[in-house]
């Protein structure tokens, strides 16, 4: 029987979510485990569009707006995210993009799909903030009763 079954890697685009993938995908192969990758969109954007990109919109005759970048990225940080997993001997890969509070989201989902384990990178990209409200990790680890590894 395995150890883990499900782990949950939230990511960010930064150095510590990556070093959390590679130490998730050794353990998902080790273990024969799915692997779910989750980005939260913490901020939901306006439909403001910097000029630069108003003026290509115009030109093309497309609509863009700052929500279309900012889940843009986070689809292109999910995507590497899963590229390196799956590099590096993930056979069950899934990723989700959610936009709201990163530990209310992440919390809710261990909580109703069976999550063994989060791995998750010490510090991310968020702003000073997050230094006196309480970092992610330690919200998602107060806040679940799954096993919570933490990778610097």
């Amino acid at each position: 029987m395995a150890m883990f079954t499900h782990l949950l890697v939230p990511v960010d685009g930064s150095e510590h979510a990556k070093r959390a993938v590679l130490a998730a995908a050794e353990m998902a192969q080790r273990y024969d485990a799915t692997l779910t990758l989750i980005h939260v969109l913490t901020q939901s954007g306006s439909l403001a569009v910097p000029k630069e990109l108003k003026a290509y919109s115009e030109l093309e005759h497309v609509r863009i707006s700052e929500q279309d970048l900012i889940e843009n990225a986070g689809k292109e940080i999910l995507r590497n995210a899963e590229t390196l997993a799956r590099n590096n001997g993930v056979k069950s890969c899934d990723v989700m993009l959610r936009s709201g509070d990163p530990a209310t989201l992440i919390a809710d989902y261990v909580k109703t799909k069976g999550v063994d384990l989060i791995v998750m990178g010490r510090r991310g990209l968020g702003d000073l903030a997050g230094i006196f409200l309480g970092s992610v990790s330690h919200k998602v680890a107060q806040a679940t009763d799954c096993d919570c590894l933490t990778v610097k």
